[in-house]
């Protein structure tokens, strides 16, 4: 049985670990009215890179003669959103009113995946489509939950100045209805632009609009103004050049990060470690807990990204968003395949922790 840790954190009782601070939770009843009637309340843009997750299923009981290769005998094929539009998909199934910013083709894949976001409730009007660009999109071929093969069709340089002056423009006309937005940047073209993403803050700030970040970027000097950015571990050390291996290392690189980066907080994800947050002039504050059986890491990140800035734009403190982060994590890592938390499962969760 594989591990991960989520955690017990603050809502409110401080108590001594190894030097360090962990929380447990003392409020259930003020996280689960949250979740349950202050999600609801929130309309959330998400602005990234949108790809569709294609699953191509079968069996396999033989090897090919053309090649050393297993048979894969089809039996299903089916597709999800991914990328920015599994965080969008994560907004929505917590509750919240949720738009989509990005590219998407008019291919298959691309009205495919329009036509799934706007049956869900999702507003697609921001979604854009560029010349000779395809929409991303990942195929996987399986057999019995074991992945074979994975194919990538996918185009990774820079959007074009058109394309950014449409979601500027989008975002601008649309600022002041959104409670909060998230930038999504797989490193897959909408996002790469440091001056793009500086201006997305910029705006953001200006409305007094959240603005939150989940970036694979190295180019992180153009967070600066975001409310929090949240890399993993390893894009953490690769963002810095700082090889993290203990925890002096870790405070060497995330105090790093936030002075280059500007941004207002850091959260770091470390997988079975649980999660780290960084502020300003602050002691780090560490999230371990509970242990979950692991099927499938697959969009994990998403799930955190989303329900952390749900619960900031909601008014809890960043300890507390970050409990119901983690809880809303060890569901969905609990399922197999690009999986979303619905509201109810989450206050579900939450009742859990309280036994």
């Amino acid at each position: 049985m594989v591990l991960l840790c989520i955690c017990c954190v603050k809502s409110l009782r401080e108590i001594s670990l190894r030097g360090r601070k962990k929380f447990m939770i003392n409020n259930f009843s003020m996280l689960k009215d949250t979740v349950k009637n202050k999600f609801s309340q929130q309309n959330i843009l998400v602005i990234g890179d949108l790809m569709v997750d294609e699953y191509v299923t079968g069996q396999v009981s033989r090897i090919s003669p053309e090649a050393p290769v297993p048979v894969l005998r089809y039996r299903k094929k089916s597709m999800e959103a991914g990328g920015a539009s599994n965080v969008a998909n994560n907004v929505h199934a917590l509750g919240a009113s949720v738009a989509v910013s990005g590219l998407a083709a008019d291919d298959f894949a691309g009205r495919w995946l329009r036509k799934h976001l706007y049956e869900m409730g999702i507003d697609v009007s921001g979604i854009i489509a560029e010349q000779n660009r395809d929409t991303i999109v990942k195929t996987r071929f399986a057999t019995k939950g074991q992945q074979l093969l994975r194919v990538d069709n996918e185009l990774t340089e820079e959007i074009n100045a058109n394309s950014r002056n449409a979601i500027l423009a989008y975002l601008k006309e649309h600022i002041s209805g959104f409670s909060a937005v998230i930038l999504s940047d797989y490193k897959k073209g909408v996002l790469n632009s440091g001056e793009f993403v500086a201006e997305i803050i910029k705006i953001c700030n200006e409305n007094n609009v959240l603005i939150s970040v989940d970036s694979k970027s190295r180019n992180i000097e153009a967070f600066k103004g975001a409310d929090f950015v949240k890399p993993n571990n390893l894009e953490l050390a690769e963002a810095v050049g700082v090889a993290i291996k203990d925890e002096d290392s870790l405070n060497r690189a995330g105090e790093e990060y936030l002075l280059r980066s500007g941004a207002k907080a850091l959260v770091v994800t470390k997988g079975a470690k649980g999660i780290s947050l960084f502020r300003i002039n602050q002691e780090r504050l560490d999230f371990p807990a509970a242990e979950v059986q692991v099927y499938d890491v697959t969009g994990a990140g998403d799930t955190v990204i989303s329900t952390i800035t749900l619960g900031l734009a909601s008014g809890l403190e960043f300890s507390d968003a970050i409990v119901l982060a983690n809880l809303a994590a060890g569901k969905v890592i609990s399922s197999v395949g690009t999986a979303a938390i619905r509201q109810d499962e989450l206050i579900k969760a939450i009742v859990r922790e309280k036994r």
